[in-house]
């Protein structure tokens, strides 16, 4: 079995780059919920494939495990985030420079515009974080290492859905990110003011 590291934010794109060269020799594994969003995602925008439940056997080429494996699989092509370890995996890795660039503001409009896509969107966003907290090795598998704000563009989410009983960190959790920025506005402010200063008493 390998494996292919992959930011939280860009699974969905890095997933669509695949079945887009590989076309219908690909088979993508998800749970339920999984299927029925990506299903009607994809034929919004017209991308074919196949798609399978974890427990239907398959014989295509190449099986894309989108989910991490509630069992364990000897073949396929399993999506891990950088936090995670698999153990006796081979790591896989494709070229940037041949990923096809993939507009995430794509999938974001038709989430946000379609009804229906949304919903299904929102279920499976919160059915991804109830495997990691409820169902899988947490030796391997930290929920607490999910990053609310980067995983929900992986569903075509710009804002965290709710997540109502589920052990998640909050966005107070991730102060690194913001302070950098914080501090960079801080520096601005600070620059402009000093241009300012030195302005008035040219003048």
């Amino acid at each position: 079995m390998n494996y292919i590291l992959v930011e939280q934010d860009e699974r969905l794109q890095l997933l669509i780059s695949i079945v887009k060269r590989i076309k219908s020799n690909t088979v993508v594994v998800f749970s339920e919920n999984q299927i029925n969003f990506l299903q009607e995602l994809f034929i919004l925008m017209g991308i074919k494939t196949k798609f399978r439940t974890q427990q239907q056997p398959a014989d295509q080429t190449l099986q894309i495990y989108y989910d991490p494996p509630l069992t364990e699989v000897k073949s396929g092509l399993v999506f891990v985030l950088p936090e995670e370890k698999i153990p006796n995996c081979t790591e896989s890795k494709l070229e940037k420079n041949k990923q096809e660039q993939f507009a995430n503001q794509e999938v974001m409009k038709l989430v946000s515009s379609n009804y229906n896509l949304n919903c299904l969107a929102d279920k499976a966003y919160k059915d991804f974080v109830y495997i990691y907290q409820n169902k899988l090795d947490q030796n391997n598998y930290d929920v607490l290492k999910l990053n609310p704000m980067r995983l929900c563009k992986s569903f075509g989410f710009e804002v965290t859905p709710k997540l109502n009983n589920f052990r998640l960190r909050s966005s107070k959790e991730y102060p690194q990110k913001q302070t950098k920025t914080n501090q960079t506005k801080s520096k601005k402010i600070k620059k402009q003011s000093k241009i300012i200063n030195v302005k008035k008493h040219k003048n």
